[in-house]
Order: C-alpha cells, then structure tokens, then sequence
C-alpha cells in the first residue's frame, strides 16, 4: 500500500485502537503500573509509528470472577466479546491470576492471532516477589516496564512477527520475568513488517463501508475472507495444525485404537477391497468435512453474531478457526494413512492377504494396501473427531486459539 504523503499524513492519520482491559480485582501496585505502562506504550507507539493516530482505551472488568489459576482461553473469549462491541483493532488483557499454561512450566503472557488479542499476568513479574525488601516505587516502575515489554512483544507477535533469538530484541522469548529488560527494540525488517500491517488494518472496514448494507451474511463472509486472507493464513500458520495429533491425545488415541483393531479383521479386508481408491478418497474428503463441521460446533470456537454487528474480525476468527480445525484433522488423517499404509506393507503378506479377501497371491495388489488403508482412516478419523469433542473445551480451544506462550 502506498505511504500517504506528509500533509495529508498530518491531517488525516490513519486510526488504530487497542483496547486495555483489567479483568478482576488487582491491588494497587499492578494499578498503578498498568496505568503507567499504558502511558509509556503509547509514547512508544508514537513515536515508532507516528504515520497512525493512536487510541488506547482502558476498560475494567473487576465484577469478573477469577481463580488463583486463570484459564486463558475463558479470558480470550470474554475479550474477544469486549473488542467486538467496542470496535478495537486489538485487545490486551490484565489479569493478577497466574495462567494456565499446556507447553510451559509457567507463562506471563499469551496471545492469539486469530482473536488478535493478547494476555498478559502480573502475577509472575513483580519483583516483589522474589525480592521482599524492595520499595513501592521501584515495584510499580519495574512491573509497569515489564508490561510495556510484554505489550510491545504481543503487538509484534499480532502483527505476523516470529520469534527472535536476539535477546535485546523485543521477539525474543524471555526465559525469565528479568530477562525482559534487555528486551529493546525491532530491526529494520521487523519495524517495516508492521508498519506494512498496519496501514492494512488502519484501511476502512468492510462493515464500515456503504456497500457493506447491501452484502448478505454469505456474501460479507466471502469479501471479508478475501479481504483479510494474509491475517487468516498468519493465524493458521501460528497456531499450527499439523501439531494436532501430538496436543490433541484423545483424539489421537481413538482414532489409532479404531485403525488398530479394523486392521486386525478379515472382514475389513474383505470389503475395503471392493471400493474403488477414487470412492474411498471421496468418502475420507466427506468424513474430513464432517468432523470439521462437528468438532468447530462441540467446542463453541465460532463466533456468532447478530446481522447488525457482523465485523471483519469475526470472520476472520471462524474463518481460522475452521481452516486450523480442518489442517489439524488433515494432518491427523495423513499420519494415519501412513500408519496403517506402513503396517500393511510390514505386517500384511501377500498370502494372508490374499486368504482374506478371498484372492489368488498373483491378484493382491498394491492397491489392496491403499484401499484398506483409505477405508480404515476414514473410520478412525471418523472416531478420533468424535472423542476430540469430548476434549476438555478449555483445552481445545487453547490449541486452536493460543499461538504462543510466553
């Protein structure tokens, strides 16, 4: 997109909005750090991009109850209602629980591309707790620190950036709360990547438009999904699918059990040998729909909206929450293809085979291998996305939603 000129840049700035919210009740150091850290952010901001006008609005939700241990995708889901119904280009959240984490010992922060939100927790960077004697100021200048480091960071993580090995750099993954004070500045690349993103997101709105009145439901999907194709494809490509089948133990169990025991049957021999590979691919394709369609509905992970408050923002999070859905159970069905294609190969000869599918050894192909192998991974797909409903939702929708843990 094409830099706006200098005076229409000065007169016209393009807006970007974050919302900060507070969730639950916090003491008055965290206050008072979050208030100056949303001080010191925007400072940064405008000062690293001043081509934006910058708006940041704090929000707090004490009548929010919350445990010693928080779930952060219960918290990523009352923010995504919070930045839809005040319009934010992105959200961050402050919450004094410690989060629970599914890939780390402990974690400070979280974010999510596909709700373009962030979570961050007080609960771990305060020096206060490893160090009794220091005083109030020092405490509220040093957590107020930390939390523009982490605001930054998920900002730049929000913004399609990847990790950073660098330690002054501000994608870097810090080992510990102390490890964020080195943590500094963007390179050249990284600033310009934003930047570039920005002035995408800083674009009108498809619902803010004339047009938008005239659009039905599935036509406004169809735009908005061709709009914001690069923020789908950077969400799935952060939340990574093709982990499904190591996150997701349940559904991986049941569908390996299914395959297990039909591999061990004659009669599943006998009859996948009468389908034809192109059906037997179909079938695999419908099932592959199917449970995409079911496990998106069981673990609530689409966003529904009356017709009056359809947002780019919501398409984009059930646009990826399908397509990361679909990968992850693709890549499910791909590992078990190759299982069942390796044990058939291994296990199977030719003359037990050819015994049970009622076949001279000459006619036993290596088709029969394909074809059993297709027909027995449509059914333990079919059985996997089943036992993946009865996921703890909590923990599904941390693997869809959660890109990265901090």
């Amino acid at each position: 997109m094409d830099r706006p000129s200098p005076d229409k840049a000065c007169s016209e700035l393009a807006p970007i909005e974050i919302g900060l919210v507070i969730i639950g009740r916090m003491d008055r150091i965290d206050k008072q750090a979050i208030r100056l850290a949303r001080e010191q952010l925007l400072v940064w901001l405008q000062e690293q991009f001043p081509q934006f006008a910058w708006r940041i609005s704090a929000v707090q939700r004490e009548e929010v109850p919350l445990s010693i241990r928080q779930e952060p995708s219960a918290l990523l889901r009352d923010g995504s209602d919070l930045r839809d119904a005040e319009g934010w280009d992105f959200a961050i959240l402050f919450t004094a629980a410690d989060l629970t984490c599914r890939y780390k010992p402990y974690s400070i922060a979280v974010t999510s591309s596909a709700l373009d939100l962030a979570v961050v927790s007080t609960n771990r960077i305060d020096p206060h707790a490893f160090d009794a004697e220091v005083d109030e100021s020092e405490r509220v200048h040093t957590v107020a620190q930390r939390l523009t480091t982490l605001c930054i960071r998920s900002l730049g993580h929000l913004n399609g950036l990847a990790t950073a090995r660098e330690e002054n750099n501000f994608m870097h993954i810090p080992s510990s709360p102390k490890e964020l004070a080195k943590m500094r500045e963007f390179d050249s690349d990284q600033h310009s990547a934003i930047e570039n993103n920005l002035h995408q997101i800083a674009d009108p709105r498809l619902e803010e438009t004339q047009a938008a009145e005239k659009l039905s439901p599935f036509r406004f999907y169809l735009q908005s999904a061709y709009i914001n194709r690069h923020e789908i494809a950077d969400a799935v490509l952060h939340a990574r699918p093709w982990e499904f089948p190591l996150r997701l133990l349940r559904l991986t169990a049941a569908a390996v059990s299914t395959t297990t025991l039909l591999m061990l049957t004659a009669e599943t021999w006998h009859l996948a040998s009468y389908q034809a590979i192109a059906t037997l691919a179909m079938l695999l394709g419908v099932v592959l729909a199917v449970t995409t369609a079911l496990v998106a509905v069981r673990q609530r992970l689409l966003i529904r909206r009356r017709r009056s408050l359809m947002r780019e923002q919501i398409v984009i999070t059930n646009c990826s929450a399908v397509l990361i859905v679909l990968l992850g159970l693709a890549s499910t069905a791909a590992a078990l293809l190759a299982l069942n294609l390796s044990a058939g190969y291994l296990l199977y000869p030719l003359s037990l085979v050819a015994a049970w599918i009622e076949s001279d050894i000459g006619m036993v192909m290596s088709t029969t291998y394909w074809q059993v192998a297709l027909f027995v991974t449509t059914l333990g797909l079919f059985i996997g996305a089943l036992g993946a409903t009865f996921e703890e939702q909590h923990h599904f929708r941390h693997v869809v939603f959660v890109d990265e843990e901090i």
